[in-house]
């Protein structure tokens, strides 16, 4: 499976040709638009990774620590303060 990514100036376009065949669909965003949704992914982990942490806590507890800390490595995060 190929994924091919192009970035200018002004846009991002994304493309996953599954074959290698060219003509795939695209994905072209602006690329403050990109900014957008990549923020808004990043803030989601983050969030999520308080919610697993208090999981973590209450259902782990001698676990806790570093289930979040794996969690957190894992998707490059600093543990929610």
């Amino acid at each position: 499976m190929h994924r091919r990514l192009f970035a200018s100036e002004a846009a991002v376009r994304a493309a996953l040709d599954a074959y290698a065949i060219e003509g795939s669909p695209v994905i072209e965003l602006p690329v403050d638009q990109v900014r957008g949704l990549v923020a808004g992914a990043q803030q989601d982990l983050r969030d999520f990774l308080g919610l697993a942490e208090t999981w973590a806590e209450q259902h782990l507890p001698t676990h806790a620590t570093a289930v979040t800390a794996g969690l957190a490595r894992a998707w490059d995060l600093a543990p929610a303060p």
